[in-house]
């Protein structure tokens, strides 16, 4: 497994980029760096996800920001009905939010364009999903941790032709199925993206085998591209 966090600079509590509080660990040396961005879930913050700061080499410049919206002790990147589902209008707000963050974090540090990932967990990774949509062209990577396409956007997925996507979903999450991972799987093929796909048995987190292969597809994202 990569590299744990320790000997990066990492500037202690919270910083802010865009106005956004955000966490950050800053590879050595002047850069460009390639840029990792996790996505917490829903009533998380910008901590919850550090954990798979350990997957990522040292080779990233790996920020994680807090989602515009209170929830209970934590942060939402949007609301939903009674039923669970997604108001659209909150979430095109939330992409809003994270676009303009992703924007002002590559005017704030020296990244490399052609090395940008981004991912998350369970909202985290549906707006991870959201924002590759949206903006397929500026990503090289896009990860799904217990994560789904959110409601509004299922049926409007774009072309994505050959994006690499990471989905890792235990077979035992009791908070989203992991049938919907395996649907998700199949839309995005169908969209043209190349998809990668571990389940672990697990419920709503991510397993041993899982960090396994987040490391090694994030290394692969660093190799040169023919």
């Amino acid at each position: 497994m990569a590299a744990n966090v320790e000997p990066f600079h990492e500037p202690s509590g919270p910083t802010h980029v865009g106005g956004v509080a955000c966490r950050t660990r800053i590879p050595d040396g002047a850069g460009p760096y390639p840029l990792l961005i996790l996505l917490h879930g829903f009533q998380g913050d910008e901590n919850v996800t550090w954990i798979f700061t350990r997957a990522a080499g040292p080779e990233w410049l790996v920020i994680s920001p807090r989602a515009p919206l209170r929830a209970a002790d934590g942060y939402s990147w949007y609301t939903f009905d009674a039923n669970g589902h997604t108001e659209p209008d909150s979430l095109f707000h939330g992409l809003d939010y994270l676009t303009a963050f992703i924007d002002a974090v590559k005017a704030h540090y020296p990244i490399d364009p052609a090395r940008i990932v981004i991912g998350g967990f369970s909202q985290g990774g549906a707006m991870s999903y959201a924002y590759a949509f949206r903006h397929p062209d500026q990503v090289v990577g896009v990860i799904s941790l217990a994560g789904f396409i959110p409601g509004p956007l299922s049926k409007v997925v774009p072309p994505l032709p050959a994006l690499p996507i990471l989905i890792l979903h235990g077979t035992n999450d009791e908070t989203i199925s992991v049938e919907i991972a395996r649907k998700n799987r199949q839309t995005l093929i169908g969209a043209g993206a190349a998809v990668s796909y571990l389940e672990d048995p697990v419920g709503h987190k991510v397993g041993a085998g899982g960090m396994r292969l987040l490391a090694s597809w994030l290394a692969d994202r660093l190799r040169p591209t023919p």
